[in-house]
């Protein structure tokens, strides 16, 4: 059982991971002018003046963000 849940985690974690690589890599815009954080209670950041965004996920939940267009 708990492997599973790491399994799903871990399927997850890395996706999103990659996509906030990605995301602060490929531009150095202002992503509080881009991207709207939706929900995720506090676990989704802006960092370094809007430059990375950083969603997370914990046991319970995790966090999504929208493109402003």
């Amino acid at each position: 059982m708990a492997s599973s849940t790491l399994s799903v985690s871990l399927m997850l974690l890395i996706p999103m991971s990659l996509l906030s690589f990605v995301v602060a890599a490929s531009s150095a815009a202002d992503l509080n002018q881009d991207f709207e954080i939706t929900w995720g209670d506090g676990r989704a950041k802006l960092l370094n003046n809007g430059e990375l965004l950083t969603p997370s996920l914990d046991k319970a939940s995790g966090s999504g963000f929208g493109v402003n267009v």
